[in-house]
């Protein structure tokens, strides 16, 4: 083993760093095992990499050229040697996927699994990938006979370079490097990561404890959203950090630009976080009302607090944070992701739960799925925002107002570019997010909304049908049928405030109560 001692370099503050070549079986070391940290992403490789390896694999182990190598190179693998406990663990930090694809070929050659490979999965993404990854390469075999007794003698051939690194912090230096084989690590899969190794403390079974929960949270944030009906290979917290919780926090005044790099996110949530002790979160309150929900003077002179609902329990959607609060380091950013996935889950993705919801989401199917895609980016971060904010309280009628606006744009523009919704917050007289993240009141935001004066637009879209159609667009043909149907409008010039109010009422009136309305609050926390 070669070891690359920095201290020689007069730099004291960094470890060792050993460096080897090292064959499969030589992974081993005594008593010391290859584990998976808390802080593992899921085993994600899908079908056509699996194939891709084993088709690698084969091409290699039948090649008749005396020129080639005797040895195949796999690739890096960075170790963190972890002492806790009294015992002590290689913690794979990159060569994961690699070394599990490894070890479901060794199972289904061998019908054992190599001693030194400790691998625990706990999420049912990595659980499932695993199962596709066994299935693939079972197939493979079975109409690749010749290719087991080739690949038995395969393992002993194969070579890695081997880098252990005896501190966690000096490891995930490397963390976000790739190998010829390795899957790029994404900025939520490093502020997983990041996040994860700063839940630290002398307790070391409570650190476990926590890192354990808090991965489990992550793996459900990555669970949330519409697409991972279709896929098991999506992962929502990418889509939840970039289209809402950095635009959410960061889309303020005129300062509206999208996110530059991947830095900028990596600084935002990782580096600024607040460092707090382990488990501990800290609370902002934003103004002086945290608990009440109606004030009364009596004729005593007494004054009379009607408490708000407060639930709490497991449902962490009701957890006391804002959106653009600072966020505590470790725990706090977990429990702070976990909140604003679920909040979206139960406005967008899931069964409403009680009229508001239920109303807004049926209009939001019927009408805003018509728009831009980048409309509806803008529609559902003003939704979220307005949700955390107020609560689902007047939610339709500001939906209502807010595809109002939208709409208008649509139909005022046969292009919908990148810029558009960008444009429509900052040349406003406010942004939209400021006035809706500091309004107590949803008549607040209308009346906002309302300044932008765009009933003209609807007016001169009246014969929608004929001139939509004469200009050849498609899109906004669409959005105006479908404005048109859910009103039941025979021109676009009807559609007014009054239109909408009345509608907005009429919408709530035909849904029926849900029995567990009770668990989403009606009132502001912020």
């Amino acid at each position: 083993m070669k070891a690359l001692n920095r201290q020689d370099a007069g730099q004291n503050e960094l470890p060792d760093v050993h460096v080897r070549l090292a064959g499969f079986f030589e992974l081993a070391v005594a008593a010391e095992p290859l584990v998976l940290d808390n802080y593992q992403r899921a085993y994600v490789w899908t079908k056509e990499k699996v194939i891709q390896l084993l088709e690698d694999f084969a091409e290699f182990t039948t090649a008749e050229s005396p020129t080639l190598v005797s040895q195949y190179y796999l690739g890096a693998l960075l170790l963190h040697r972890k002492a806790q406990g009294g015992k002590v663990d290689h913690c794979v930090i990159d060569g994961q996927q690699r070394l599990t694809t490894l070890a479901i070929l060794y199972w289904l050659l061998e019908e054992t699994l190599p001693d030194f490979l400790q691998f625990e999965f706990r999420s049912s993404r990595s659980l499932g990938n695993v199962q596709q990854a066994r299935n693939t390469i079972k197939i493979w075999l079975e109409e690749h006979p010749e290719a087991r007794s080739l690949f038995r003698h395969l393992f002993s051939r194969l070579c890695f370079t081997v880098i252990i690194v005896t501190r966690e912090d000096l490891a995930f230096t490397f963390f976000d490097t790739q190998n010829n084989r390795g899957v790029p690590l994404g900025s939520t899969d490093l502020l997983k990561a990041f996040h994860l190794r700063a839940i630290q403390a002398d307790d070391y079974q409570l650190v476990e404890q926590l890192q354990s929960l808090c991965a489990r949270k992550w793996e459900q944030v990555q669970q949330r959203g519409e697409l991972v009906r279709n896929s098991r290979h999506y992962d929502f917290a990418p889509d939840l950090f970039h289209y809402y919780l950095w635009r959410g926090r960061n889309w303020r005044g005129s300062e509206v630009d999208e996110l530059e790099s991947r830095d900028e996110m990596l600084s935002h949530f990782g580096q600024q976080s607040r460092v707090l002790p382990i488990g501990r979160v800290a609370l902002y309150p934003a103004g002086s009302n945290l608990w009440g929900k109606e004030l009364q003077l009596t004729a005593e002179n007494d004054y009379r607090l009607t408490p708000a609902m407060q639930e709490f329990g497991q449902q962490a959607v009701t957890l006391p944070f804002s959106l653009r609060q600072p966020i505590s380091r470790g725990v706090g950013f977990f429990l702070y992701t976990e909140k604003y996935a679920e909040m979206l889950q139960q406005l967008l993705f899931a069964p409403g739960s009680n009229a508001e919801i239920k109303a807004t989401q049926k209009f939001y199917n019927r009408v805003v799925r018509t728009l831009s895609a980048y409309l509806q980016n803008l529609f559902r971060l003003a939704l979220l925002i307005y949700f955390d904010r107020l609560g689902s309280q007047g939610l339709l009628r500001f939906a209502l107002y807010l595809d109002h606006q939208l709409g208008a744009l649509r139909l005022s523009k046969s292009d919908i570019r990148r810029e558009t919704p960008l444009k429509f917050l900052r040349e406003a007289k406010r942004n939209l997010l400021d006035v809706i993240s500091s309004a107590y009141e949803g008549d607040e935001i209308i009346g906002f909304l309302q300044q932008n004066k765009v009933d003209a637009v609807y007016r001169q879209n009246d014969g929608w049908r004929e001139a939509i159609t004469s200009r050849g667009s498609k899109v906004q043909e669409r959005y105006a049928a479908a404005v048109a149907g859910y009103y039941k409008l025979s021109c676009l010039s009807l559609k007014t405030a009054q239109r909408m109010d009345e509608k907005a009422v009429a919408e709530l009136m035909s849904v029926p109560s849900h029995p567990d309305s009770r668990k989403i609050r009606e009132v502001s926390h912020d």
